[in-house]
């Protein structure tokens, strides 16, 4: 049976989403909330850096798939809304 493409994004992300959350509450909390942002999005980077290494070995530019994760994340950011403060 073949893996829908977005069906597995969804859940992977949702996985890999979860277990940051979790790691980052359990080591993080002694942080400002600025180095956890910078340590939690490190982590992420390096995961997507992971997923792009393979691509860039095989020829793509840098810049091209950085331009490729930036589009994509400014897709997923588009769909937030700001929280309303009482």
């Amino acid at each position: 049976m073949k893996t829908d493409p977005l069906e597995f994004a969804d859940r992977v992300g949702a996985e890999l989403a979860r277990l940051l959350g979790e790691r980052s509450r359990a080591e993080l909390l002694a942080l400002t909330q600025t180095e956890q942002f910078a340590a939690a999005l490190g982590a992420a980077l390096i995961c997507t850096a992971e997923v792009l290494r393979d691509p860039v070995e095989r020829g793509a530019t840098p810049a091209k798939m950085a331009a490729l994760c930036a589009k994509q994340i400014e897709g997923l950011l588009n769909q937030v809304r700001p929280r309303r403060h009482p």
